[in-house]
């Protein structure tokens, strides 16, 4: 009867665990559970890796569990290691990345990241490159130079965490999202210079979904009342939570410019957006509660603006 090895270091996948990864991959039968399975388990174990986590990642790519120990896993772990200065990171990479594993990043992922090196990126940099947008460093080494060359020409400097970002908004199936946005943002009134602009403000507002980028822009110019133009000015108030951040928040701020307690020239897209809940609610709730006693129910949506 074929047995999954136990480990030392933690739990190994058991049970249903098992049954899972035999149905999708029966050849795991014909491995020698304990002289080739149990090391390559221990490893990951060793590292910091939970049961939960090991046990996603041997079902979902079991291809980790075919590569050699010492020739591939340790190798490509610490190369990633050495990238990313920590077993947590590296394993954060895997969890979300298994196949990454898969890969010989000798000779994939580290010519890119040779690459930014020696054209100046910082080391926390790469790091956040690596860690949130690894399949932009698995990149053939052709068009990840194509892709930075790109990015510098738009004016971003690769110094500054919006390059990471920039990249991200034209790689791969991010091109798709960055032409139907482009006319998204047009139907709003904003030129070609103003998509410009605002992608160099702020790289994500490009990354977005034109469901998103409609909605909220609605939501702000029709029934907020605020001018397109503001807000391809602060274009990152189009990243935040639509239903936890900018209707709450806006709604309030409309009943104040209502009631004639705040003027809109004084007022800051950044500033409504991006401070603090704590310090949201004590500048434009909290110090307002006596003139007009239903705000707090406005900001949590159980009155409407109309309705105050």
């Amino acid at each position: 009867m074929w047995a999954f090895p136990r480990s030392r270091h933690c739990s190994i996948p058991q049970g249903t665990q098992i049954s899972t990864l035999v149905r999708r991959h029966p050849r795991i039968l014909l491995a020698d559970a304990k002289k080739t399975l149990a090391p390559k388990l221990e490893f990951f174990c060793s590292v910091g890796m939970s049961r939960l986590d090991l046990a996603k990642t041997v079902t979902h790519s079991q291809s980790i569990l075919d590569r050699s120990l010492e020739n591939h896993i340790v190798p490509s772990f610490n190369l990633l290691k050495d990238v990313v200065h920590s077993d947590v990171k590296v394993l954060g990479i895997l969890k979300c990345s298994p196949w990454i594993f898969r890969q010989k990043l000798s000779k994939t992922m580290m010519p890119n990241i040779e690459l930014l090196r020696a054209l100046g990126m910082p080391q926390s940099s790469i790091a956040r490159l690596l860690t949130y947008y690894v399949q932009i460093v698995m990149k053939e080494p052709e068009s990840f130079s194509q892709l930075v060359g790109e990015v510098e020409q738009l004016g971003f400097d690769l110094r500054k965490t919006f390059f990471v970002q920039a990249m991200l908004a034209l790689s791969g199936k991010n091109k798709t999202t960055w032409k139907r946005n482009e006319e998204a943002y047009r139907r709003w009134g904003w030129s070609d210079n103003d998509i410009l602009s605002a992608f160099r403000l702020y790289p994500l507002c490009m990354t977005k979904s034109e469901k998103k980028i409609m909605g909220t822009m609605d939501f702000l110019v029709n029934k907020m009342g605020w001018h397109s133009q503001k807000i391809a000015k602060c274009p990152h108030v189009l990243c935040f939570s639509f239903e936890k951040r900018i209707i709450p928040r806006f709604s309030v701020v409309k009943v104040l410019m209502l009631k004639g307690l705040v003027e809109e020239e004084k007022l800051s897209l950044s500033t409504i957006v991006a401070i603090p809940e704590n310090y949201f609610l004590n500048k434009f709730v909290t110090t307002n509660l006596r003139l007009v006693p239903e705000l707090l129910n406005v900001y949590h949506g159980k009155v409407d603006v109309q309705d105050v």
